[in-house]
């Protein structure tokens, strides 16, 4: 068949002029070659070279092509002994999506009976059957989304088993449009379609309208709204009130006056509008409105100020001159001035009218008087002032209380003043302690330093001592007065006692007599009417020698000063333990439990003497009476000496059984007859001493003598009984006619049975009651205060009361003192 064609084709070209060659058939035409395009390129093609296009040409072996390889009249065959490559064979996998199968011919293709790889897609399965899953990101990497606007476009990921938009951040028309400058919807515009956003604008009242919201520039921006303006005066409503004149006072508007645009205007000054009618509002500096218009500022004045003043000028500009005015207080009113009112003399000022009288110049001015008439002349608050010694006091030029005294008056001419006598001198007398010059001298109070002039009393108490018979007053003083005098103090009755007094004032002022203040044993040896001991004491010939003596009654009392860490003065102070004899005992103060030696005791304790005048030689003994407490024992040293303070040779000890007792020395040997002093140590501070006795017998029995404590008040008569009203204490009303207490201080020796009665020596006056009285110091600075004073109860006035003290700066009313030499 092939062979027919090709004969047929070469037939053809003979007939046509073609031209064959060996890879096709190439048409040519007798213009040259040129392809006929009535043939067809498959019927050129049929012969190539002479040989048929389909011709079979042997290539080898058999394979799975559709081809007859073999060109053996079949396709493809497969027979055992000739079969074809791989057919037959396994193929494919048992991996992810693949099966294992056999390959065989279909076709003219090797065909797998198993499932085999294909290229991956993203479905969540292992299509390539390489053990990964949608690996290769499959159908991923385009790009997805939109970036229009605010949107951002992503990244087309297999995620899942399916293909993603990895990210993409909004899409088109996703979100609506806002007035914002921004593509919100991502399509390419930004703020389009926006209808109207609502209206706006503050209102729609008056001259006002309200506009529309609109999107412009990527925000709302109000268009076409008119807001309110200044309201202008022409009946619109420009600040959208609904008022169109409000802003505008047609009322009291100096410039739309009743009506708009209506101009008020003064001359001289500016205008007002009030109830819509122009008139004066102010005038300038110098013009003022006076007339009944009050349009104009017409009247022109300085003003001074809103009162009238008396100078012929209007002040106040109020059209009137010195009207209303106050008279001033500008006149004199003193003396011969009195009654004279001022009056206005326009230009000429107030003036005053003075009376004939007045001491004036030509011009009716005031000059110094120089009349003594009696009469404030000068008016100036005194009368008769050229003289000044008038009224003053004057004497006839005496002495002392011989001396005339009286007041300078107005001689009989009025020229000067003369002394006029009322008072006349007394008689020279004799000089007593009262402040006065009595023998007139010119010398005060001579001879009171030695204290023994009239009115200082004295008292004799025993032993040489002496105490004042009143409580010292001021020189000076009298009943309702104590007088202002600091020194040489007075002794006598009927006068104030000097009080407000401190503990080393009244030492100064008794020293500046010769004396000084009473130790607490004379006071109260005074008070008691216990007489002092009279020292050296001698000692009886006969018996034992035995001399008793209280510890109150020592002859000195010294204080000692301790060093070291127990540094302190001690003193003996009065002590009223129960069971003393006596007026009281002794006690060592300050106890702080301090423990002098024997060999330092003379050197640093306080010490009580007692000299006496031994008679007999050979041994003695000391007891001492002391108070044995409960606690602890206490201790003196003792010593008998022919000079003071001399040796501590012996210490007495108490046991401990809490009462009054007797405690004995060894023997003390006395050489030579003669006077020596017995002296008593303190050992331990806080010892009490109530009594020593003084014997030859070397006996250990105690001894049993006492002595009467005294007088419990300083009573005339029954001193030891309380009897209220005797002295001037509490219970004394010193004004029985007001109602209350009165507990005033009295004048010395009022109360005439208030005394301690001596007998022949004397009586001592109000030592219970009246004032409390300095006694001296028990060491520096501790002042004791003895007695009683006006307010005290009766058990504040007993002679025995001694537990108050003072330092050197307390001072009180009811304080006083007496001194004693």
């Amino acid at each position: 068949m092939k062979r027919a064609l090709l004969l047929v084709i070469a037939a053809l070209g003979l007939e046509t002029g073609c031209s064959v060659n060996e890879y096709c058939v190439n048409c040519a035409k007798d213009d040259g070659g040129t392809p006929d395009a009535t043939v067809s390129d498959a019927d050129q093609d049929a012969v190539v070279d002479g040989t048929p296009s389909d011709a079979c040409v042997p290539d080898g072996v058999e394979i799975c092509d559709g081809h007859d390889n073999d060109c053996d009249g079949q396709v493809d065959e497969n027979t055992v002994a000739d079969p074809l490559p791989q057919v037959g064979a396994d193929c494919s996998k048992n991996v992810g999506e693949c099966t294992l199968g056999t390959y065989a011919c279909t076709g003219g293709q090797l065909v797998c009976s198993g499932k085999t790889a294909t290229a991956e897609v993203c479905d969540n399965k292992d299509n390539n059957c390489d053990g990964n899953i949608d690996d290769g990101d499959p159908g991923g990497g385009a790009i997805c989304g939109t970036d229009a606007g605010e949107c951002v476009s992503g990244v087309e990921r297999c995620q899942g088993g399916a293909v993603v938009c990895v990210g993409s951040i909004g899409t088109v028309g996703g979100q609506p449009e806002l007035c914002n400058g921004k593509d919100d919807d991502c399509d390419g515009n930004f703020d389009e379609g926006l209808p109207s956003l609502g209206s706006c604008g503050l209102t729609d009242t008056g001259e006002c309208a309200l506009g529309t919201l609109m999107c412009a520039g990527g925000q709302p921006v109000c268009m076409g709204a008119i807001n309110p303006t200044f309201e202008l005066c022409d009946n619109l409503d420009q600040d959208c009130d609904g008022n169109p004149t409000n802003g505008y006072d047609l009322v009291n508007d100096a410039r739309n006056c009743g009506t708009c645009g209506h101009i008020c205007s003064v001359t001289n000054g500016t205008a007002k509008c009030s109830s819509s009618t122009c008139s004066v509002g102010a005038c300038n500096p110098g013009f003022y409105d006076l007339d009944s218009d009050h349009t104009t500022c017409e009247y022109a004045c300085d003003f001074q100020g809103p009162v009238e003043a008396c100078n012929g000028v209007d002040d106040n500009c109020n059209g009137q001159i010195d009207e209303g005015l106050t008279v001033p207080d500008i006149c004199d009113h003193d003396g011969a001035c009195a009654g004279t009112v001022a009056s206005c003399g326009g230009t000429g000022g107030w003036t005053c009218n003075y009376g004939p009288t007045v001491s004036k110049d030509a011009s009716g001015n005031i000059v110094p008087e120089s009349t003594c008439d009696g009469i404030d002349n000068d008016c100036d608050g005194v009368a008769d002032d050229a003289f000044p010694t008038k009224g003053q006091a004057c004497d006839d030029g005496g002495v002392g209380v011989c001396r005339g005294t009286g007041t300078n008056v107005c001689n009989a001419m009025g020229t000067g003043v003369t002394c006029n006598i009322t008072t006349p001198g007394q008689t020279s007398g004799a000089e007593t302690c009262n402040g006065l010059d009595d023998n007139c001298n010119g010398t005060v109070d001579e001879g009171a330093e030695t204290g023994n002039l009239a009115g200082q009393n004295w008292v004799t108490i025993g032993n040489g001592r002496q105490i004042m018979a009143y409580e010292a007053s001021r020189p000076g003083a009298n009943g309702t007065s104590q007088g202002t005098a600091a020194s040489k103090p007075c002794s006598k009755s009927s006068v104030l006692p000097w009080t407000s007094v401190t503990a080393p004032q009244a030492a100064a002022a008794c020293a500046s007599i010769g004396a000084r203040l009473c130790t607490e044993e004379e006071w109260q040896s005074a008070c008691s009417v216990v007489a002092r001991q009279t020292y050296p004491v001698a000692e009886p010939t006969t018996g034992n020698g035995d001399i008793f003596l209280e510890a109150e009654q020592a002859s000195a009392k010294t204080t000692g000063t301790s060093t070291g860490t127990n540094a302190a003065t001690r003193s003996w102070e009065p002590d009223t333990t129960a069971g003393y004899s006596g007026m009281m005992a002794l006690r060592a103060s300050p106890d702080t439990g301090v423990n002098i030696s024997l060999a330092n005791a003379p050197n640093q304790s306080p010490r009580l003497d007692f000299p006496i005048n031994f008679s007999t030689t050979g041994n003695h003994y000391v007891w001492v009476r002391m108070y044995s407490a409960t606690s602890s024992q206490d201790t003196v040293g003792i010593g008998i000496n022919a000079t003071v303070p001399g040796t501590a040779t012996q210490t007495l000890v108490t046991p401990t059984n809490g009462s009054w007792l007797w405690v004995r020395s060894n023997s003390i040997s006395i050489a030579a007859t003669g006077t020596r002093t017995v002296s008593v140590w303190m050992r331990e501070d806080g010892v009490r001493v109530d009594a020593i006795f003084v014997t030859r017998s070397s006996s250990t029995t105690a001894p049993t003598n006492t002595s009467g404590t005294g007088n419990t008040y300083a009573y005339d008569t029954n001193p030891n009984t309380y009897a209220a009203n005797t002295c001037n204490g509490v219970d004394y009303d010193t004004n029985g006619g007001l109602a209350g207490n009165q507990d005033d201080v009295i004048a010395c020796g009022a109360l005439t049975s208030c005394d301690a009665n001596w007998g022949a020596a004397g009586k001592a006056f109000d030592l219970s009651g009246n004032v409390k009285e300095w006694t001296s110091p028990r060491v520096p600075g501790v002042n004791p205060i003895r007695g009683g004073a006006s307010n005290n109860l009766g058990t504040g006035l007993t002679c025995g009361l001694s537990f108050t003290a003072a330092d050197d700066a307390f001072f009180f009313p009811n304080v006083g003192f007496r001194c004693c030499r």
